[in-house]
C-alpha cells in the first residue's frame, strides 16, 4: 500500500505539471488569463485559502518523511503560508506582482523552468523510501 504522504507528492507534482504546461505552450492565453483572474480579488482569496490549506497539509505530514531533502517542503510551506496569508488580507498585490514579472514571455519560460524544476523534485522525494 503506498503512503499518504507519497500520495499528495505525486498529486501535487501532477498538478504542478498541469498547470504549468499552457505557461510553455500557450504563453500568451496563459498570460491574458491570468490577468482577468488576478483582478477580481474575490479569487484571489479562494485561491490564497485553498493553497493555504494544502500546505498545512503538507506541514501535518512532514513528520513522516525520513530523509533529508523534504526539509525543503517544511521552508517552502511556513514560506507559502505567509505569501498567502498576505494574499488573503491584500488581493490587489498578487496582481501587481504578476504585472511585474509576466511582462514578457521570458517571464512565463522562467516560471515554468521553475515549476517543472519543482515537480520533477517532488516526484523525486515521493519515489525515495518514505
Amino acid at each position: 500500500m503506498v503512503a499518504f504522504p507519497k500520495l499528495l507528492l505525486l498529486w501535487t507534482a501532477f498538478f504542478m505539471l498541469a498547470i504549468g504546461l499552457p505557461m510553455l505552450f500557450a504563453p500568451k492565453t496563459f498570460r491574458a488569463i491570468m490577468e482577468k483572474t488576478l483582478k477580481n480579488s474575490d479569487i484571489v482569496r479562494v485561491r490564497a485559502f485553498f493553497t493555504m490549506l494544502l500546505w498545512f497539509l503538507f506541514l501535518t505530514v512532514y513528520q513522516s518523511f525520513n530523509n533529508g531533502w523534504a526539509m525543503f517542503f517544511s521552508i517552502f510551506g511556513y514560506s507559502s503560508l505567509i505569501k498567502w496569508l498576505v494574499l488573503l488580507r491584500f488581493p490587489n498585490y498578487a496582481y501587481g506582482k504578476y504585472r511585474w514579472f509576466y511582462s514578457s514571455s521570458m517571464g512565463s519560460f522562467l516560471t515554468w523552468l521553475l515549476v517543472l524544476a519543482i515537480s520533477l523534485f517532488t516526484i523525486r522525494v515521493a519515489l525515495m523510501k518514505i
